[in-house]
C-alpha cells in the first residue's frame, strides 16, 4: 500500500499545482480585462449561481466523494502485509539489535528443511502472519507412504522453526502428498 500511497499523493500533488498554474494565469488575464486563457470558467460560474446545494447533481457529487473517502479510509486502515519476522537476536547483550527474517527467506528455509527429509522429492512453502503451510511431495506414489512422512516432515519443520527463534512463532501445517505418476 506504500507504493500506491506515493502514487496517489504524486498524483494529487501535480493536479493541485496544475490547477494553481491554472487560477494563476486566469487571474490575471481577468485582471487584464482578457477573455479566459485556458478555461472557460464564466459557464462554471454561471452554473454555480443558479444551483442550489439541494439539486441532484451536487447531492450526487457529494455522495461519490463520501463513498470514495470511505474507501480511501479503509484501505488505510488495513493492517499492513508483515514482510519481516522479528527474531530474538543471537547474543543476550545484544537486546538493541534488530533482527528478522523475510517472507522469502523464511518460506527458503523451510523448504530445505522439508526437502532434506528423506523420501520427500519436493516442497512449496506459504509464510503468512501466524501461519505456515507446508506442501511437500513423497518420492512414494501411494498414499500409505506418503503419510508416513508426515510426522517427519513436522518435526524437520519444527525444529528448522525452533532454531531461528522467531519472537512469535507461526503455527505449521504440513500436507505430504504422494508424487505423481
Amino acid at each position: 500500500m506504500r507504493l500506491a500511497n506515493r502514487a496517489l499523493g504524486a498524483l494529487l500533488s501535480l493536479a493541485v499545482m496544475a490547477g494553481g498554474v491554472v487560477l494563476i494565469v486566469e487571474v490575471i488575464a481577468s485582471r487584464a480585462g482578457k477573455r479566459p486563457v485556458l478555461v472557460h470558467w464564466h459557464t462554471a460560474y454561471d452554473w454555480a449561481r443558479r444551483t442550489t446545494w439541494t439539486a441532484g447533481s451536487v447531492r450526487a457529487a457529494c455522495g461519490v466523494l463520501i463513498v470514495l473517502g470511505l474507501i480511501l479510509l479503509i484501505a488505510e486502515l488495513k493492517p499492513a502485509r508483515v514482510t519481516r519476522l522479528v527474531a530474538e537476536p543471537a547474543d543476550a547483550g545484544a537486546a538493541d539489535i534488530d533482527t528478522a527474517y523475510t517472507r522469502r527467506g523464511l518460506a527458503a528455509t523451510i523448504r530445505s528443511a522439508a526437502i532434506g527429509v528423506d523420501g520427500v522429492r519436493g516442497a512449496s512453502v506459504s509464510v503468512r502472519r501466524r501461519k505456515v503451510s507446508v506442501a511437500a511431495t513423497a518420492l512414494a506414489r501411494d498414499r500409505a507412504a506418503a503419510r508416513k512422512l508426515q510426522d517427519p516432515v513436522t518435526a524437520a519443520v519444527g525444529q528448522r522453526l525452533a532454531a531461528l527463534r522467531l519472537r512469535r512463532a507461526p503455527s505449521v501445517s504440513v500436507n505430504v502428498r504422494p508424487g505423481s505418476r
